[in-house]
């Protein structure tokens, strides 16, 4: 009886150490996983411009998979993406076949498959003009925020030798009620009394000239603020079509991904105080719908789940 005990604890042990084994993903579609994240990676401008930080990927099994991109603060409030070229479908890959996915630092791209390739450019020049607009409206913005800043300084010290005229005025004049002024007094109290006046005018002045200064300065950040709300939304509209473009030229490369599971993307807009990130989750048979030219990448970003958190 103990024996079978003892056999029946050594079968128990055995079942549940395989039932918490690893499961094996399959090697090639890491490959698929990996070529996709590179395509989409080149898409989006290429890991080595500034505007967008390097793509993960991950893979939940029997879910599908998962890609992510982290923005950073200056590309959401200056950078908005130039138009996306036309895009030549990829044929579905023949199993074994390799394909091939670079991209320079003219921000040109070229993908080769199986020894045909082509390439296409972004418009490097309209991404450096914006970069350019972009710091022009910081330096500017900073420039008019150092002259509040002095002008505010240049009204604390009138007010301060306005304080020190009150004081010395109050003094004489309590002069005054216990004896008669001399002649030395009357004459401080009257140039007291002169500069008083011409520092109360001048502040009057300079209270005009800063509050007019503040409200062009709230003026101009309400722009900026508005516009770096529109560039970001412009901003996710344009990765969303980027996204769907991809996977519908280039979706083929995915075909080791089961037709029951997804594929996801992630843009993180980080930098910004409460912003929420995007999410696109799309099927993997839509995704072959679009491939085969049943939908194309309009329709296939319609089907797709999208939502912000």
């Amino acid at each position: 009886m103990k024996m079978f005990s003892k056999v029946s604890l050594l079968a128990g042990l055995i079942i549940a150490s395989n039932s918490f084994a690893a499961t094996e993903v399959n090697a090639k579609l890491g490959q698929n996983l990996k070529i996709m994240q590179d395509i989409l990676q080149s898409s989006l401008g290429g890991e080595e411009h500034s505007s967008i930080g390097r793509i993960q990927h991950s893979y939940l099994f029997g879910q599908g998979v998962a890609f992510r991109v982290d923005s950073n603060s200056g590309w959401l409030r200056h950078f908005v993406m130039p138009p996306m070229p036309p895009m030549p479908a990829m044929a579905p890959a023949a199993p074994g076949s390799a394909v091939t996915v670079a991209a320079n630092v003219a921000n040109s791209i070229s993908i080769s498959e199986n020894g045909n390739s082509f390439s296409f450019s972004f418009d490097e020049e309209a991404m450096e003009e914006m970069a350019e607009a972009a710091e022009a409206m910081a330096e500017q913005q900073q420039d008019q925020s150092e002259k509040l800043r002095d002008l505010r300084e240049e009204r604390r010290d009138i007010e301060r030798d306005l304080r020190d005229y009150e004081r010395e005025k109050r003094d004489i004049e309590f002069s005054a009620k216990v004896s008669k002024l001399d002649s030395d007094q009357q004459k401080k109290l009257t140039e007291i009394n002169q500069k008083s006046e011409q520092l109360k005018t001048q502040l009057a002045q300079l209270q005009k000239n800063l509050t007019e200064q503040e409200q062009e300065y709230n003026k101009k950040r309400a722009e900026q603020q508005k516009l770096a709300a529109q560039r970001q939304t412009e901003l996710v509209a344009k990765v969303g079509q980027v996204f769907s473009n991809t996977l519908c030229d280039y979706g083929a490369s995915l075909r080791d991904l089961k037709e029951q599971e997804f594929v996801s993307f992630q843009l993180s807009l980080s930098g910004r105080d409460n912003a929420k990130d995007h999410y696109w989750v799309v099927k993997k048979s839509d995704i072959n719908q679009c491939v085969t030219g049943k939908i194309d990448a309009t329709a296939l970003l319609k089907k797709a789940s999208y939502y912000q958190y």
